[in-house]
């Protein structure tokens, strides 16, 4: 692993092609409109990322976006975060795998690697966005234990908004739980727009359905400032 520089742009792009190519759905991802910037903004200086290399091979990669507090896009200002708190956000901006390395852990590997560059950033609140076609990497956040703070309608796409406190203050009622279907946009907005947050799911046959608990007040941040990964 290493962190990606403009000269593997191509080989990103060509990763992306392959995996955007095979989506079970066109809606799990849709593609930046200008992707030679979305490499510039999340890719040092701006940003990190980091790619899995097999020899010359990108088989993986992952970005982590240091947005600016009042930039277009900003995840914070997104799902309502006090201005103040802004200035503490990563984006887990993207990550895809290669399909033959699907299943070695590269995306929970990654994930946590990112988390660390965010707690080494000051960057505690990381944020994800996610389709609500796209179960398998809200899945992979849910695990890591991120939660879903908000769901909405961003640039036309209906998106859910993931989010983690490195600082461990975040802390919920799970006496006061509902469950939901994973597409059922109605219901979850409205969810979250009662003050729940979706803290994990549950399959019932067929169907996957998300728990919501009530958000109680954030607990006090840990004397070290960082959770272990």
């Amino acid at each position: 692993m290493r962190a990606l520089t403009p000269a593997d742009f191509v080989a990103w792009k060509q990763l992306r092609d392959e995996v955007l190519a095979g989506l079970a759905h066109p809606d799990m991802y849709v593609r930046e409109a200008d992707e030679a910037d979305f490499f510039a903004q999340n890719s040092l200086p701006r940003g990190e990322g980091i790619g899995v290399f097999l020899g010359e091979e990108l088989v993986a990669y992952a970005m982590l976006g240091m947005p600016t507090v009042g930039e277009y896009g900003h995840l914070g200002a997104v799902v309502g975060m006090p201005a103040g708190l802004q200035a503490s956000v990563a984006h887990m901006a993207s990550c895809m795998v290669r399909v033959p390395w699907r299943g070695n852990q590269l995306q929970a590997l990654l994930l946590r690697l990112r988390c660390a560059v965010a707690q080494a950033y000051d960057r505690p609140l990381c944020l994800a966005v996610v389709s609500l076609h796209n179960a398998p990497s809200r899945h992979n956040l849910l695990a890591h234990g991120m939660w879903i703070e908000w769901t909405g309608v961003i640039d036309g796409l209906r998106r859910q908004v993931l989010q983690i406190d490195l600082l461990g203050r975040a802390r919920w009622d799970l006496h006061d739980t509902r469950l939901i279907a994973g597409d059922d946009f109605e219901q979850l907005c409205a969810a979250a727009a009662g003050g729940y947050v979706g803290v994990g799911e549950v399959v019932d046959g067929t169907q996957r359905l998300l728990r919501y608990a009530r958000r109680l007040p954030d607990a006090v941040a840990a004397s070290h400032g960082a959770q272990p990964l």
